[in-house]
């Protein structure tokens, strides 16, 4: 496979990936560590959330800004050893 190829595969997965444990964590939050209180109360307050589509759009935003860093961090590993074990 051609390097461009790669790096757009690459990038698609990791947004794909992404997308799809943030939506696994708002389905299912018992399935992942408790996020803080006083941290989510804050976001809400900083973000300006009036009402429940206000706080349903932050969610996303946290979500993403968490699972992004997280799959990219596993996806990159991966290839580590993948590339290790060549």
């Amino acid at each position: 496979m051609k390097r461009p190829t790669k790096v757009v595969a690459l990038i698609l997965w990791i947004v794909i990936a992404s997308m799809l444990l943030t939506r696994l964590w708002l389905i299912h939050p018992e399935m992942f560590p408790e996020f803080p209180k006083p941290i989510a109360e804050y976001l809400a307050t900083l973000y300006g959330a009036q009402n429940a589509e206000d706080v349903a759009d932050l969610e996303i935003l946290v979500g993403l800004s968490i699972s992004v860093p997280i799959v990219s961090a596993f996806t990159f590993l991966a290839c580590f050893i993948w590339n290790k074990m060549r």
